[in-house]
C-alpha cells in the first residue's frame, strides 16, 4: 500500500473546494486576479512540463473552461496532479475558506479518512 503525501492532499482539497466555489458562485476564471495568479507562477516555474500545464491554464482560463477544471479536479494522472500543483484557481479563496480546508487535511489525515 502506498501512502499518498499530505501535499497531494492539501492540493487536491483545495482543488476541490476552488472547483465547488466556482460552481457554487458561477465565477468566471478570466479574472484580472487569476491572470495575475498565472504570471506570478510563471516567475516561478523551470522547465517544459511545468511551462506546458501553465500554458494549458492559460488557455483553461482565458476560455473560462470550467469543464477542463473539472477534469483536472477528478483525474489522478501526472499530468493533473501537475496541473492542480500549478493552479493559479487558489486564489479564488478566502482565508477562511484556505483555513477550512486545512482543518479538513487535519481531520482526514488523523483519522486516515482521506
Amino acid at each position: 500500500m502506498s501512502v499518498v503525501p499530505r501535499k497531494v492532499i492539501r492540493k487536491k482539497l483545495l482543488n476541490t473546494a476552488v472547483l465547488d466555489k466556482i460552481e457554487r458562485e458561477h465565477l468566471n476564471l478570466d479574472t484580472d486576479q487569476i491572470h495575475h495568479s498565472l504570471h506570478r507562477l510563471r516567475q516561478h516555474v523551470t522547465g517544459a512540463s511545468l511551462t506546458r500545464c501553465l500554458d494549458q491554464w492559460e488557455h483553461i482560463v482565458s476560455n473560462n473552461d470550467i469543464d477542463a477544471v473539472r477534469e483536472i479536479e477528478a483525474s489522478d494522472t501526472e499530468t493533473a496532479r501537475e496541473m492542480r500543483n500549478l493552479s493559479p484557481l487558489t486564489v479564488l479563496l478566502s482565508e477562511p475558506e484556505r483555513l477550512h480546508v486545512i482543518d479538513e487535511l487535519r481531520t482526514c489525515t488523523s483519522t486516515n479518512g482521506c
